[in-house]
């Protein structure tokens, strides 16, 4: 290998820019190899796709055929909620565009399939009814990766608006008014009250069902429920047991108890707790609604089906608005200090620390470093894979750095791709390019992310003071430089 290495007389610094002999790999690019077991290739990732996309069908035709079949959908006033439009919904924010028309294909077939075979819509009926159902997640997914292009997080208040806003308003409202109005020009049926509960119904389904789903199914999954946490989750679930089940609740008030219990779950356990909460208020109130009991139940018409669903309205905005005001309360400081993702430290920690290090060395003689590490070919990841993909790339590359660095040195995320490491105390200068292997070597290695096998490499670049008053900032500029220079010379 070899090292550049630029000398300032005066500042008492040096930069190193590390290049690897191993310049032939190329690590701006995504190898997805065709691993072999028992002689044969693996399945290549657009059949993972397709097969993803029949089993979302399978889903579709369950969830259709449950509500329709087993509630009162599609024999009187409606059901409470409909789970499919979440199930939906989330399939594309979770999934890379590229998949989506697969998704949405095998949403219509599975809607078109079951409008005819099971509720007994007319095919011509039945065709306006799946456009618009296909139609309703693709409006949702498109608003929400507009304005959201990253991973969508419910514990930011923000992202949790625009949810709302695009998955549980404009997307509903598509899906039924070209719903209703179709089965009205073709089939004679009114536009109201069908438009409406189409309504109502699809945009519960998904602020009572994707939630869960997005919570769950993110990156970063944490361990399980501290023993106080538990208590809580359980007493929640306690009071949605007691309240909710009996038809006399209603005339003392007890369904209002659940509200402020989702709240507490939210404040205390967070969007996961909450979302989970949420879900099963709305499934105890669906099951009770198509069994005919519960406080919801009493007239049996529009009326009751209108406010169980305010109802449930009412309950997922105060858990998941609960838990999302209390994670921006609760977190700003540690969001200030440490990376949301990664869990390394953030810049400003990162030059919290090194001015303390800089400060050993006006009472000591001694050396600072700072290492500069940006991987390669990330964007591309993004691009083929996603950015849920993307994430769990980021996070591995933060694990593995921690296993490399001693434990005394801060490692940092200053943005997307790009590392930092402080190492507060260098005492041999000369051990920093065996250093930047062994970081490299660590960062080449495969991740296994699913069906696919991703290799990346990384750019290392580092500089060195002596200095007690150089800023953090001319440090990391010249380990910048010299990370750059390393990656030109790839």
């Amino acid at each position: 290998m070899r090292n550049l290495t630029e000398v300032h007389p005066k500042s008492g610094s040096w930069n190193g820019t590390h290049v690897p002999k191993e310049s032939c790999m190329h690590a701006d690019t995504i190898e997805i190899p065709l691993a072999r077991a028992n002689g044969r290739a693996a399945v290549p990732p657009w059949a993972w796709t397709l097969l993803r996309a029949v089993a979302l069908a399978g889903v579709y035709a369950g969830i259709y055929e449950l509500i329709t079949v087993g509630t009162s959908f599609g024999t009187s006033v409606g059901s409470t909620l409909w789970p499919a439009s979440g199930v939906t919904v989330s399939m594309l924010l979770l999934r890379p565009r590229r998949e989506w028309p697969f998704y949405l294909v095998a949403i219509g077939v599975a809607d078109f399939t079951m409008d005819i075979a099971s509720a007994g819509f007319p095919a011509r009926i039945a065709i306006g009814l799946a456009v618009a159902n296909v139609g309703e997640p693709w409006l949702s997914a498109t608003l929400l990766h507009r304005r959201l292009p990253g991973r969508i997080d419910l514990s930011r208040l923000r992202d949790l608006g625009l949810f709302y806003f695009a998955a549980g308003v404009c997307g509903p409202m598509l899906s039924a008014t070209v719903g209703s109005v179709w089965n009205w020009l073709l089939g004679g049926g009114a536009v109201w009250p069908f438009g409406g509960r189409w309504f109502v119904g699809d945009a519960l389904g998904v602020i009572v069902v994707a939630p869960l789903i997005l919570a769950f199914a993110g990156t970063g999954f944490r361990p399980a429920l501290t023993h106080a946490r538990k208590v809580a989750f359980a007493l929640t679930f306690a009071v949605i047991a007691v309240a909710l089940p009996w038809r006399f609740s209603a005339s003392i008030g007890l369904p209002f108890l659940v509200i402020p219990a989702l709240s507490v779950t939210g404040i205390l356990l967070g969007t996961r707790a909450a979302a989970l909460a949420v879900f099963a208020a709305g499934g105890v109130v669906e099951t009770l609604s198509t069994i005919g009991t519960g406080p919801f139940a009493g007239t049996g018409d529009f009326t009751g089906l209108l406010s169980a669903q305010l109802y449930l309205v009412a309950c997922s905005a105060s858990g998941l608005t609960a838990a999302a005001l209390m994670a921006g309360l609760v977190s700003r400081e540690e969001m200030a200090l440490h990376d949301s993702l990664t869990g390394l430290a953030s810049r400003r920690l990162l030059m919290d620390r090194f001015s303390v290090a800089c400060s050993h060395l006006a009472r000591r003689p001694g050396a600072v470093g700072l290492m500069f590490v940006d991987l390669d070919g990330f964007k591309a990841i993004n691009d083929e894979h996603g950015h849920g993909v993307g994430d769990l790339v980021l996070i591995e590359t933060a694990r593995r750095l921690e296993a490399v660095m001693r434990g005394d040195d801060t490692i940092a995320r200053i943005g997307g791709d790009e590392f930092a490491i402080l190492l507060d105390r260098v005492d041999h200068p000369d051990s920093l390019p065996d250093l930047a292997t062994r970081i490299e070597r660590a960062l080449a290695s495969p991740i296994s992310v699913g069906s696919a096998t991703l290799r990346l490499g990384a750019s290392v670049g580092y500089a060195v003071t002596e200095q007690h008053d150089e800023s953090h900032d001319a440090l990391l500029r010249r380990a910048d430089h010299a990370m750059y220079a390393a990656k030109q010379e790839r």
